[in-house]
């Protein structure tokens, strides 16, 4: 009878055991995550998704604003989703496989518990708002336990909630007609020496909390000013509420109608040799064309509301109601392009520059709030709201450039990046071995893609 050592086969993926095109598709979406967020770094906060807000709305701002917009919006995330979905089937099935057994649960809760406290540090302490950690932790204690589902029923759960999102968001939409309509009652009675009840009021402070997270007001420019004019110290107490309430708020939403859909596709495209760049060259193809055959017009139609609608939350809410099927068809086109390209070994150098910034992601990602922190508070160099929309991007080409030059020079010495390596050595509860021994030449596209 074998006697399987469970604590020797609970331990973190071998570098030969990498799947490549997870790593590239892992590194474009961090860059691409960066790319939408720097406005929210940057800028107001409303300015993400409002042109008028700040960063210029004519011209060369205008226009990048709006291909983002129609080409990028929720689609990095929503990969970013996926992955971490497949992460979950390829770490459960490699120990299992291996004979860990009961240790496997231990070890995924145990990563996902490190992960929300990497998380609640990153938003409470490192003072980014919009941070995901904490959510995606809370997806990953859920999802342990559908991992082993088919595949066919994941993708259909999955789609099934994007579907059910559109309807709940579609509801959203006629009460944010329904409590502007109030609204302007309200403020038309006052108007007139009227004198509004209880409940009239309590609706038109509602509408002017929503319109404040589409328009800036004297109040919340303030606030956002005030936060990076300050000590850090200050910057952490003045800025908690606000994050507080973000990542809490509409936690259920983003959580099951957002966030754990495209996770449980990611799973089933894991299974069906999807995203390990299994499938044909045609079959890439064909995804890619549906995907933006689909994804661009809707995404057209959506920025011809926001226009209409100056951006307004009732404009929003109307775009909303098609938003996640034009989100999913623009990451399946996103999908099929990257990986077309992956196994055509289009611009090698560049691939095995990203797949060495998707294998550091989380060193990464956290090492972009860094930077955008020392860059746009006063404690820093305080440039918050002196860059336009397109200096702002131009940075995060910049912040790609460099941190996908460490990632390769560090992978050659290293077997994961360093926040990597505390995560591991915390999941394991054992310091893992860090340097290569002998040295090492980083990731090497079309090498990996089979492996599990």
């Amino acid at each position: 009878m074998t006697v399987v050592n469970q604590t020797a086969v609970a331990a973190p993926v071998k570098r030969t055991d990498r799947i490549d095109s997870l790593d590239i598709l892992r590194g474009i979406a961090v860059f691409g995550i960066l790319l939408m967020n720097i406005s929210a770094f940057g800028l107001v906060w409303q300015a993400y998704g409002n042109p008028f807000a700040a960063g210029g709305s004519s011209g060369l701002n205008l226009r990048l604003f709006e291909i983002m917009n129609v080409g990028f919006e929720g689609t990095m995330r929503g990969i970013f989703s996926m992955l971490f979905g497949a992460g979950i089937v390829l770490m459960t099935e490699r120990m299992e496989a291996a004979g860990a057994g009961l240790m496997t649960a231990e070890i995924h809760f145990r990563r996902m518990t490190w992960l929300m406290v990497f998380g609640i540090v990153h938003w409470a302490l490192l003072l980014w708002t919009g941070e995901i950690l904490f959510a995606y932790s809370l997806c990953g204690f859920l999802l342990f336990a559908v991992r082993k589902v088919g595949a066919k029923w994941q993708l259909a759960v999955g789609l099934g909630a994007l579907l059910a999102a559109g309807v709940l968001l579609n509801f959203d939409y006629h009460d944010t007609v329904a409590l502007e309509r109030s609204a302007q009652q309200t403020e038309a009675q006052v108007a007139r020496g009227g004198e509004p009840g209880d409940a009239a009021q309590a609706e038109l402070a509602e509408w002017n909390e929503k319109l404040s997270h589409f328009v800036p007001s004297v109040e919340s420019n303030a606030m956002f000013v005030g936060w990076h004019s300050g000590s850090y110290i200050d910057a952490v107490e003045q800025q908690f509420a606000f994050s507080y309430e973000f990542q809490w708020k509409n936690a259920p939403f983003w959580l099951f109608f957002d966030m754990i859909p495209f996770m449980l596709i990611g799973m089933a495209l894991l299974k069906w040799g999807v995203l390990s760049a299994e499938r044909s060259a045609r079959f890439y193809g064909g995804m890619m064309i549906a995907g933006y055959g689909i994804g661009i017009p809707l995404g057209l139609y959506e920025l011809g509301i926001l226009t209409a609608g100056d951006y307004g939350p009732v404009a929003a809410a109307a775009a909303n109601r098609t938003y996640e099927i034009s989100r999913l068809a623009m990451v399946f086109g996103h999908l099929g392009l990257i990986l077309l390209a992956v196994r055509g070994g289009a611009v090698r150098w560049l691939q095995r520059a990203l797949a060495a910034a998707g294998q550091m992601a989380l060193t990464n990602y956290i090492g972009q709030t860094l930077i955008c922190t020392i860059l746009f508070y006063g404690f820093g160099f305080g440039l918050y709201g002196r860059l336009d929309r397109a200096e702002l991007y131009l940075l995060v080409l910049a912040i790609a450039v460099v941190e996908m030059t460490i990632s390769v020079i560090w992978l050659k010495s290293f077997r994961f990046g360093p926040l990597e390596w505390v995560w591991r050595s915390l999941t394991y509860w054992k310091v893992q071995p860090m340097r290569l021994r002998g040295g090492g030449s980083g990731p090497v596209p079309g090498q990996m893609l089979g492996a599990t």
